[in-house]
């Protein structure tokens, strides 16, 4: 099946007639249900990131830090991927054929990847090394600001 078809196939589901026949206020409500999820997961990352980077929360352990931030982390995430979902379902054929849809869901899985992984195990240490500290921020937040960029592009190509 080829990517179009996927998309033609997601169009006539229930959930994806719904969204197409709900009203523009509902469609508004997901929006900023979506922008409220993204705001949410960007600044507790900011956050953490800050402090992978030596630049703030210094003297919080990094396991603190993240059971702290934890219940920020996954709202965030779950209701930025919850709302997106129900957008794109509501014209999967349209942002299956944009120029910017496809770059960030490539960069929303490894953002997600780097984040499962890399940065898990990083923030999971006491005293991470400096340098690997320092390298995960770095590309958590290039990675999680770009998955925004792309998002953001999607409307203007």
């Amino acid at each position: 099946m080829t990517p179009i078809a996927i998309a033609e196939a997601l169009q006539q589901t229930a959930l994806g007639l719904a969204m197409r026949k709900a009203p523009e206020s509902a469609v508004l409500g997901i929006q900023i249900a979506h922008v409220l999820g993204l705001i949410l997961l960007l600044s507790t990352l900011v956050l953490i990131n800050l402090r992978l980077l030596g630049w703030g929360l210094r003297d919080l352990p990094l396991p603190q830090l993240m059971r702290s931030t934890r219940k920020g982390l996954w709202l965030g995430l779950v209701l930025a991927i919850g709302s997106g979902s129900l957008l794109f379902l509501s014209a999967p054929v349209h942002y299956a054929g944009n120029a910017a849809f496809v770059p960030k869901m490539a960069l929303l899985a490894v953002a997600l990847l780097v984040q499962a992984s890399l940065f898990s195990a990083v923030t999971r240490r006491e005293a991470p090394a400096a340098m690997l500290a320092r390298s995960t921020a770095g590309l958590s937040l290039a990675l999680w600001f770009s998955v925004g960029l792309a998002g953001r592009a999607i409307g203007f190509v």
